[in-house]
Order: structure tokens, then sequence, then C-alpha cells
């Protein structure tokens, strides 16, 4: 990865600006050092203690030299929304599990990812910077180096990646906007279920805003929702709707076990905005509807409000 200095970086050591500007670890400090080609100033290798110049090239090798050995190269279709040296940002498909699990080796996004690089003749190690279960769709953020993976690492900590979800619920959700917090735990004897609870747990916050109400053909209420989660937790939309009487239609594990309008769970990762981890600048990314969610769309004859109706959105990069 190449990096210009510009006069902020003038006079700095190389050290303090691997630790300060691109956060690096210590481990991936001494990683570089170890390298022959690890550090290079203006293609000529360099220590820790060069003074970088304005102008100056910094040329780092972290780019992976071998791939995972656990992750099968498998061909799937890939919906790459954007994509450059550091990043890789996806509009997974619903029923495509982020990770491999037991169960589940050869038929996930990480596959489908490390197959793209084996036609490409370069190596992948996969680096998820965000998940989503396998039934909801929506927008997954890739890291292809270490620095950018400990970047969205630190942000995700400190609460600087926003994520914005669709969903369409069981009911009529009241109010029609609002918070829903709380701490949510695994629910006792069971090891993927999730429960809201008063003070045991995780603390968790969702804001919410009900996009429309609408009636299914068997004249069961539901509505469409703008969700954004503040804190990360396991399951913590389908929990937090749940916990109101609200389940995400659709949602086996916590509402309806089958449901005759969508075979999962009606949720969709639409947006995702956050600092990109080598330039800084701000990115907001979109991710179209699949199918199957979009066709639940004329269920809904009118929206609350009409400035926030899903409209086309560009992404910016």
């Amino acid at each position: 990865m190449d990096y210009r200095m510009t006069e902020q970086e003038h006079g700095m050591s190389v050290k303090t600006y691997l630790h300060t500007v691109l956060h690096l670890s210590g481990a991936q400090v001494t990683a570089l050092k170890k390298d022959p080609c690890g550090i290079l100033a203006n293609g000529a290798h360099v220590t820790v203690r060069y003074i970088l110049q304005c102008g100056d090239m910094l040329s780092l090798a972290d780019r992976d030299a071998d791939s995972s050995d656990n992750i099968v190269p498998v061909p799937m279709p890939l919906d790459i929304v954007y994509e450059d040296d550091a990043i890789l940002v996806l509009n997974k498909l619903p029923y495509v599990p982020t990770h491999p699990s037991h169960g589940h080796y050869d038929d996930t996004l990480a596959n489908g990812l490390a197959h793209l690089f084996e036609t490409r003749g370069m190596p992948f190690v996969f680096r998820s910077c965000s998940r989503l279960d396998r039934d909801t769709s929506g927008l997954v953020t890739v890291a292809k180096t270490r620095a950018a993976a400990y970047h969205f690492q630190r942000a995700h900590t400190r609460g600087e990646i926003e994520k914005e979800y669709v969903a369409v619920l069981a009911g009529h959700l009241t109010p029609a906007s609002g918070e829903i917090g709380g701490c949510i735990r695994r629910e006792r004897d069971s090891v993927i279920t999730r429960i809201v609870t008063e003070d045991d747990g995780d603390p968790a916050l969702t804001c919410y805003r009900v996009l429309a109400y609408g009636t299914a053909p068997d004249g069961r209420p539901l509505s469409y929702v703008l969700a954004q989660p503040v804190t990360g937790r396991t399951h913590q939309l389908r929990v937090h709707f749940a916990h109101l009487g609200c389940p995400i239609l659709g949602d086996f594990l916590y509402g309806r076990e089958h449901d005759p309008l969508i075979g999962r769970q009606a949720l969709h990762c639409r947006k995702t905005a956050f600092a990109h981890p080598i330039s800084g600048r701000h990115m907001t990314l979109y991710a179209a509807l699949p199918d199957d969610f979009a066709a639940l769309l004329p269920l809904f004859c009118e929206y609350t409000d009409e400035r926030t109706a899903i409209p086309h959105a560009e992404n910016q990069a």
C-alpha cells in the first residue's frame, strides 16, 4: 500500500506515522520490519527511524503472502458494491452465511471471495469487518489488508460505523418512532436465542422509524421500518422487535416458524457509512433490496413520511 506524504506528515518518523496516523498495532509494525520490502520510502528500504519529508512515497508490504488454508474457493454470484486496494463492500444475498461454520464449509461469502481472488491470481485472507446472519441480506465490509482490518476494529469499538436496515415486521408497531434499549443476553438453556433483560447482559440500543403500515393478503397487519442499531449485539434487531411484540416477518427464531410471504427474516442492511481506513474520507454506500424483499413493498400503500420512503440513492465513495 502506498501513502503520499503531505506537509502534515513532514518531519514525522515512520514509526510515529505507522502508530498515530495508520493506527497499526505493535505486532503489525514488527511484521513490516521483518520483511525486507516491508517499509520503503521512494522505493528504497528504510527503518522506522526514517524521517518523512513532504512528497515522500511510503510503501508498506501489508499484502497477504498466503491464502487462508481453511476456506475452500467456490464460485458463486457476488454483488460487489465498492472495491479498492484496502476494502471490499458487498451486497450479500439472502441464504448465504458470512463465515464458514459447522454444516457450512463451502457455501459462504468467504468461499465465494476466495474463488474470486483465486481467479485474480491473488492470495486471500477473509477479514470480515461486519457480519450478517445467513438469512439477512445487505452490506458486508471486508478488509483486504491487516491495516484496514485494524482500522475497522477500532472504528467499531468507538461506534464510528453507521448502519441502517430496513425490515418488515409482523404487526403494527407503535409508537411510529422511538428507541429500544435494555440489555441482551443468551436465553437460558439455549446456545442460539437471545432475550432482552433489564440489566443482565450487554447494553443494546436501536433507533427506529416506521416508514409505512400495511396489510398482508390474509389480513395480518404489517409495518415497514427503518432501523439503526447504535450497538452491535448478536441478533439485536431481531430480538428488539420481537421484544416489542412485532417480530421481523419470516423470522423462524423469534416469530412465526413459516411465513407464506417470505422464506426468511425480512431484514436488509441497506446503508453503511464510515471513514475510509486509508484516505480518511467519509464514505456512504447503499445496497439494493433483493427480489424477495422488494416483492413485499406493494403491501404498503402509504408511507408515513414521504421523505423516508427509501428513494433511489447513489453510492458516495
